[in-house]
């Protein structure tokens, strides 16, 4: 992935800063907390502070670069969005593996919610359970 490239498509200025926070997410395997997030860009800006850090998460999300993940025992987790377009996740409750779905719950909502004369801006479905592999060791 060209992090500068991705960048600029989304009309963001490139800084260290923001490509740091990008390359971290891309090498890591899974979901990461805003602050596993700076231990790791710390390590390559070392003078980066913690809301640096969340100042940009929060603008990568907003131009769809990022994830959030709100996992079952609270706070909120960020992944890299490695796939175009709106989806959904489950969330692995063991091991905290996060595996995109293409399907979105919300055209079948639409309508009953219009019924009740409510108006939705946003969204967000998540289904927690465990991942093949943590299955396999709980019925162990």
């Amino acid at each position: 992935m060209d992090v500068e490239e991705l960048l600029k498509e989304q009309r963001l200025k490139v800084t260290p800063q923001r490509k740091a926070i990008i390359n971290v997410l891309e090498s890591s395997d899974g979901v990461l907390s805003a602050q596993e997030i700076f231990t790791e860009v710390i390590k390559i800006l070392p003078n980066i502070n913690f809301s640096t850090i969340y100042r940009n998460l929060d603008l990568l999300l907003e131009r769809g670069i990022l994830c959030r993940i709100t996992p079952e025992s609270g706070g909120i987790l960020y992944e890299l969005r490695r796939e175009e377009g709106h989806h959904h996740h489950v969330i692995c409750k063991k091991c905290g593996a996060s595996i995109p779905l293409d399907y979105c719950p919300m055209g079948n909502i639409e309508k009953e919610l219009s019924r009740k004369g409510f108006t939705p801006t946003e969204h967000r479905f998540e289904i927690y359970g465990y991942c093949n592999k943590c299955s396999k060791k709980i019925k162990e």
